[in-house]
């Protein structure tokens, strides 16, 4: 046991020094750390006071956030140090996994410490390291868990975490719960399931009350766009390709996993290697993101757990060379490879190292390509944890210092996008129309502009929208869209018991206003 153990240390060594290293905060992690203060100074679980909008993906994120910030009151070390917390405790599970045998383990710190899409969202205080956490809870109890209604319970209550946590993490947990299910007859198994899915059904209920919607509204600002699937489909692709070409760690390692199920445990576990390819579907089918790599942790995270509890990998002539290669492509990766990343990697840097005997190349060309951020880089220099110094304000970003302004300046509806610093500082007496929609409930449920970035689906704003805000009073000029928007305005504003904003939920929750939306897009289509 000494080797194991003493390559489980020296795993979690490198592991701590690359959180420390690497550590940043995103600008749309603070949009949900403005729901937190909201939330902490009385005003709900919302992000402009007076509007009960969901602009957060993640419930059990915000959960277990917000009462630690209401202990320290401030968002930037608070959540950084909840994240290196969380991806550690995710990393000992795997670890776990591996029974103690030095082999699988040394492949899984090898994978993960390679992969640019693991590091960089280990941390930016995003939901990503608590769904790690829970996805591999959700590996320990299928092999560990004895067959039984409890094992149906558990492994369902652990879904339904995964999925408050992002509800699309139901594409890999769902597969084998439902295999489960089936095995053990899918009759006497829903009294267990329905009690272990408590969590999210009680979610459910509580978000289609207050917010009159199942989904939360970035739901509707990132998959409501009118576009194409052709379009999406050209951007899904960019979407693997900078992933495949700037991080060549972390689709490899998800495509290897399946095949290091044994023969004789496919049976059993062939679901677990559904859930990757139904995300890669997924992905490729809402046109990807514009975090590279951000929607392909937990996939990775799931296959290094598969790969973790592998018999096949339990003898060195099989994992010796698996972690090799994981390493030397993680060193090949170009522009600066996450195992030796650090202080240097940001956008203002001039130049980033290339190919070894050329010319260096200049570095902010590949922070965008193909409308694909490498959200990190952009945001190190400002949020970066190695980069500041005693006394700044963290982030030290403009979009701070104009949420600050906007604080001092008295102003009550203002125009951004980019809400996330720009929001929380500038304190909820504010109130920010989002021109991506991640926060905005009208805007949200528009037809999106055709040329605008993946992932910030900028929206027109409709006339008389902004002086409906800040008077109070519907002037929005279309009378079809006004009408959508009187009941959309009591669902998100109205006094919550009242039985005509109940009606109005219903209503909305039945699409039956829809054909108010359609009637104002046929007449108004976006620029």
């Amino acid at each position: 046991m000494k080797g194991p153990r003493a390559l489980t240390l020296g795993g979690f060594a490198l592991l701590a020094v690359s959180l420390v290293r690497t550590a940043w905060l995103s600008d749309d992690s603070y949009i949900t750390f403005r729901t937190a203060d909201n939330l902490v100074r009385g005003f709900g679980p919302v992000w402009n006071t007076g509007e009960r909008v969901q602009a957060f993906t993640h419930p059990l994120w915000l959960g277990v956030f917000t009462p630690i910030y209401a202990i320290t009151g401030e968002p930037y070390y608070t959540s950084l140090a909840l994240c290196a917390l969380l991806t550690i405790a995710a990393v000992f599970v795997l670890t776990r996994l591996a029974a103690r045998d030095e082999w699988p383990i040394l492949v899984a710190f090898a994978a993960l410490l390679s992969s640019k899409a693991f590091v960089d969202f280990s941390t930016s205080g995003l939901e990503n390291a608590l769904s790690h956490l829970v996805l591999v809870t959700f590996l320990w109890l299928w092999w560990n868990e004895p067959q039984g209604e409890r094992r149906i319970r558990r492994l369902s209550l652990v879904a339904a975490l995964c999925m408050l946590n992002r509800t699309d993490l139901a594409l890999l947990v769902m597969p084998p719960l439902l295999s489960e299910m089936w095995r053990r007859g899918a009759r006497s198994s829903l009294r267990a399931a329905a009690v272990g899915m408590l969590p999210f059904l009680a979610w459910e209920c509580f978000s289609a009350f207050y917010y009159g919607s199942l989904v939360p509204n970035t739901a509707y600002a990132k998959l409501n766009l009118g576009f194409p699937l052709s379009d999406l489909i050209a951007r899904g692709e960019d979407y693997f390709l900078r992933t495949l070409l700037t991080d060549p760690v972390t689709l490899p390692v998800i495509i290897l996993a399946p095949l290091a199920i044994p023969r004789g445990r496919w049976r059993i576990d062939w679901p677990l290697a559904v859930g990757p390819l139904l995300v890669a579907i997924y992905i490729l089918r809402i046109g990807g993101d514009f975090m590279m790599g951000r929607f392909f942790t937990a996939s990775l995270v799931w296959s290094v757990g598969i790969l973790a509890a592998s018999p096949l990998l339990a003898a060195g002539r099989t994992s010796g060379p698996i972690a090799a290669t994981c390493v030397l492509l993680g060193l090949l990766a170009p522009w600066e490879p996450a195992l030796l990343s650090g202080y240097g990697y940001s956008r203002i840097n001039n130049v980033v190292h290339g190919v070894p005997g050329q010319e260096p190349l200049d570095g902010t060309r590949y922070i965008s390509v193909n409308n694909v951020m490498d959200e990190r880089r952009y945001y190190y220099e400002s949020s970066g944890l190695l980069k500041g110094r005693r006394g700044q304000q963290r982030p030290d970003s403009a979009l701070v210092d104009d949420g600050i302004e906007l604080r001092r300046g008295g102003e009550r509806v203002v125009v951004r996008d980019g809400i996330g610093f720009t929001g929380y500082f500038a304190g909820p007496d504010v109130h920010i129309v989002d021109t991506y929609a991640l926060s905005d409930p009208l805007l949200a449920r528009l037809p999106a502009q055709r040329g605008t970035r993946t992932g910030h689906y900028r929206r027109d704003l409709p006339a008389g929208y902004l002086e409906s805000l800040s008077s109070g009073r519907n002037q929005i000029e279309d009378s079809d869209l006004a009408a959508f928007y009187d009941r959309l305005r009591l669902i998100v504003s109205g006094p919550l018991w009242s039985g005509e904003r109940l009606r109005a939920v219903t209503g909305l929750l039945l699409r039956r206003y829809d054909y108010l939306l359609e009637k104002y897009s046929a007449r108004n289509p976006p620029g």
